[in-house]
């Protein structure tokens, strides 16, 4: 919703949501209007948590949403394929730039995956074991 998710945004109704994958869209349509929406919570909601549940329908109604078209993350470096760790290694290893390492601070992000994390950060330090790396060691 504009600059902060709805999960941020309502961070009380994430926590309590049966189906935490669910859209926008899918989530309005079982509010309702009213805000009602049973099904949608793990337990009987409470007076403040039915108003922020209130707050979010009049949010989600007042957006219009595409009917039949897929939602999903778009990997600008491929749109066609989408993501893949190839694809991503060979965008950062191929560019001819220094990579500057300030950005390693931002590796480790509490968002990222660790094995991804990890990655990165070798990838960066030069330390992944590809062949240059073998040779240079004499292990190849």
């Amino acid at each position: 919703m504009g600059e902060i998710t709805l999960r941020n945004k309502f961070p009380r109704l994430y926590e309590l949501a049966v189906n935490k994958e669910c859209s926008g869209a899918e989530a309005g349509r079982e509010m309702g209007a009213d805000g009602g929406g049973e099904s949608l919570w793990r337990r009987r909601l409470l007076a403040w948590e039915e108003e922020s549940v209130r707050q979010c329908s009049v949010l989600l109604h007042n957006i219009a949403f595409k009917e039949n078209v897929h939602d999903a993350w778009w990997w600008l470096l491929d749109p066609i394929q989408g993501y893949s760790g190839r694809g991503a290694y060979r965008f950062l290893t191929s560019s001819g730039e220094p990579v500057d390492m300030t950005l390693v601070d931002y590796v480790w992000h509490k968002k990222i995956p660790s094995k991804v994390c990890l990655f990165v950060w070798r990838l960066l330090h030069n330390r992944l074991p590809t062949k240059d790396n073998l040779v240079r060691r004499y292990v190849l």
